[in-house]
């Protein structure tokens, strides 16, 4: 008995913590400086319906940070290093 309400504590506990927003992007636009991109990178999976992506410069490294619309603000859902030639004009 102990097991299953253990075991329905755990679920319980992870999938309410999927939904929670660690970083909105209001926290992220005052505290980041970054730089808009258009549209994010397929490889992101993030539409122009679904969120939107912001391209941060760290040194000789660039990275694509990926934010999802919530029902409240833009959280942030995922860290993609990627290449700075990327997104250099040539």
């Amino acid at each position: 008995m102990n097991y299953l309400v253990t075991l329905f504590f755990i679920i319980f506990i992870s999938s309410s913590t999927a939904f929670a927003c660690d970083i909105p992007y209001s926290e992220f636009e005052e505290a980041i400086p970054h730089i808009d991109i258009v549209s994010c990178p397929n490889d992101i999976g993030i539409t122009e319906d679904t969120g939107f992506c912001r391209l941060v410069l760290s040194g000789q490294d660039a990275y694509v940070y990926g934010f999802k619309f919530t029902t409240d603000e833009a959280c942030l859902s995922q860290v993609r290093k990627t290449s700075l030639s990327t997104y250099l004009l040539r």
